[in-house]
């Protein structure tokens, strides 16, 4: 073994030992797709299973979506796990399948349908722990793309090297299965010298050069500007800031733990002066904790969010209320703040045409609408329409020069989702995401030229979708 060799096979065995791996997981589920990253960890895996007292099982997901190419790929797998002595697991779902039935992307979809399968193997296996080939590089890509999308700290202390099948946002069983990502400090150029030397092939999947995904475009052309132009250590540099990150945010996460204690009575209210007295940044954390454990989903407990909590906080006259995600406001009463329910008003129907760009306030309808001509995309497809606040980008092309309305839902209305070829009734949509019959009315619908072109919360049409540099930015929140 030359050197190059064993100086990454022992890396990996310190990362391993470093996390205590051979003493907590004696059994590891590999994820191996046939790429350069995850062939060379089932190569240095095999050469430590034996020295660490570890069993490996390989697990390979063809999502039907590359047609032959999947095929092959399957087939390289198992043959590489034979050759290896390996027991190896395959299996085959169609993602497109899945992303139709639950109106989501293709890439949502094939992750979701992968960590399922992982999972599933995991526990009929016996294997303690899942353990995919993530990599330095993949970790920088992360962190760009989380920074252009305006997230914080937490965001952006990027993938972590260890965590749950829970931790992911998807409901799925055996979530408490361990999930390893040991080759994290790891470069890609490093892993196919390694391969290289090794003379061991891998397959390449061409999606991977595709400009239409947004990571491919960070990967191919925002990555490298970055470090021809400003910095040629990039991508050590940004994975070196996730890694403070997280660490950072482990011990504020544990400090906003303790704080919330001493902010809340026995009926799980808030305290209205504990919160207000606390710092600014623990604040933010606190009541973030507080309304997912009152039930609020996590992803949709967004900075607007908080920041209404803590603006009723910081009141101590009267009793208020700030609206959140779907029928829920938090109330202030009496110095302290809980979580209800609220009553909606009888929804009356109404049409109202923005301003473009400009600021637009429906005060029956309690709502405010930004429009900006501004570059750039704002993902949005949830399963909760009507959630507010909500943004969306929608292509300058498309919209051209047809007024855009805000309006109630009406008899008949359709929509095209993004990624979908055919049209949707709202009335579908709204009982596939479980919204209450009664709250439909006053969901805000963005129409253009007769078509629906977005519902807050869910997500644009697939005709309005951005594929260039002209956008309309929209914004809607509550007043």
């Amino acid at each position: 073994m030359t050197s190059r060799r064993s100086s990454f096979v022992s890396g990996l065995a310190a990362s391993l030992k470093q996390r205590g791996i051979p003493s907590n997981h004696k059994h590891l589920l590999l994820a191996v797709s046939g790429g350069a990253d995850s062939v060379a960890l089932l190569l240095a895996m095999n050469a430590l299973k034996r020295p660490l007292g570890l069993r490996i099982t390989v697990a390979h997901l063809d999502h039907r979506l590359r047609g032959v190419d999947g095929r092959e790929d399957a087939a390289f797998v198992e043959a590489l796990a034979r050759r290896l002595r390996v027991s190896c697991v395959t299996g085959r779902f169609n993602v497109r399948a899945l992303a139709r039935r639950k109106h989501i992307s293709l890439e949502m979809a094939a992750r979701e349908a992968r960590y399922r399968f992982l999972a599933r193997t995991a526990k009929e296996k016996g294997a303690t722990a899942i353990v995919t080939a993530h990599t330095a590089d993949d970790q920088a890509e992360t962190v760009l793309l989380r920074l252009a999308r305006g997230s914080g700290p937490t965001g952006l202390a990027g993938i972590r090297p260890e965590g749950r099948v829970s931790e992911i946002g998807l409901e799925i069983p055996a979530s408490d299965i361990a999930l390893l990502r040991p080759l994290l400090d790891v470069s890609r150029a490093a892993i196919e010298a390694f391969l290289e030397q090794s003379g061991q092939p891998w397959c390449e999947d061409v999606s991977n050069s595709s400009m239409d995904f947004l990571r491919n475009r960070v990967r191919h052309e925002l990555l490298p500007l970055l470090q021809d132009r400003f910095n040629p250590s990039i991508r050590p540099a940004l994975c070196r800031t996730a890694e403070i990150l997280a660490e950072e945010e482990t011990w504020l996460d544990d400090m906003a733990a303790t704080a919330l204690e001493d902010c809340v009575d026995a009926e799980g209210r808030l305290s209205r002066k504990a919160v207000d007295d606390l710092p600014p940044a623990l604040a933010r954390r606190v009541v973030r904790k507080w309304l997912v454990r009152e039930g609020i989903a996590a992803d949709t407990v967004d900075f607007s969010a908080v920041e209404r909590v803590r603006e009723l906080a910081g009141q101590a006259v009267g009793s208020r209320e700030a609206g959140l995600s779907g029928p829920w406001h938090v109330i202030r009463r009496y110095g302290h703040l809980s979580v209800e329910r609220a009553r909606r008003p009888v929804s009356k129907p109404f049409r109202a045409g923005l301003n473009v760009p400009g600021e637009t306030l429906l005060p029956k309808q309690g709502l405010r609408v930004v429009v900006s001509r501004e570059p750039g995309i704002a993902c949005e497809a949830g399963d909760a329409p009507g959630r507010l606040p909500s943004a969306a980008s929608l292509s300058r092309r498309a919209v051209g020069r047809r007024r855009l309305y805000l309006r109630s839902v009406q008899a008949g209305d359709r929509l095209q989702p993004y990624g979908m070829q055919g049209s949707r009734k709202l009335q579908d949509i709204f009982v596939d995401t479980k919204v209450p019959a009664d709250e439909r009315g006053t969901i805000p619908i963005l129409e253009c030229g007769g078509k629906i072109a977005w519902i807050p919360g869910y997500r644009i049409a697939h005709p309005f979708r951005v594929t260039d540099e002209k956008a309309l930015q929209v914004t809607i929140e509550r007043l």
